[in-house]
């Protein structure tokens, strides 16, 4: 029989990432599409309440991601193939975490307080959804790697 907090803390990390992933990717095909073809002083304008909303449900789903993945690769420290993908998870989340922090935020920011024009704000979403594939693959990676790792924990014997 398998420990239940184990069970509890792998699934916690493959859900929450998975979730985390699945809202990257809603922005980029939701939300991306509909700001790709809006007038860009409107997209402005309605910028702070999109983001502000999608922000109360996935920051919470980052953190709980990260204690999740935490909690996981401290369960397998001593097995070397588990803790590997564990880690690999860890670092990709870790990346597209300085990716979110080095671009993403300081363009809301900028976007949020209004500080381009509506030609560069054209531009400037046009390169942040560009860019926000390459985060979505990121995220989209980090449970498969989880995923992965509680996988190959199962097939060990249990102990």
């Amino acid at each position: 029989m398998r420990d239940t907090y184990r069970t509890a803390v792998n699934m916690t990390a493959v859900i929450a990432s998975a979730a985390f992933a699945g809202g990257g990717l809603l922005i980029l095909v939701s939300y991306g599409i509909r700001w790709l073809g809006t007038d860009p002083l409107v997209w402005r304008a309605g910028f702070w309440d999109e983001f502000l909303n999608f922000a109360l449900t996935i920051i919470p789903l980052n953190l709980i991601t990260l204690i999740g993945l935490v909690l996981s690769v401290r369960l397998d420290w001593q097995t070397r193939p588990v803790r590997r993908l564990w880690m690999w998870a860890i670092w990709l989340y870790g990346a597209n975490t300085v990716f979110t922090l080095g671009y993403f935020i300081p363009q809301n920011i900028l976007l949020i307080w209004d500080s381009y024009t509506a030609a560069e704000a054209s531009t400037v979403r046009a390169t942040w959804l560009g860019l926000h594939v390459i985060r979505v693959a990121i995220a989209v990676a980090v449970p498969v790697f989880a995923l992965l790792a509680v996988l190959k924990n199962a097939e060990r014997p249990a102990t």
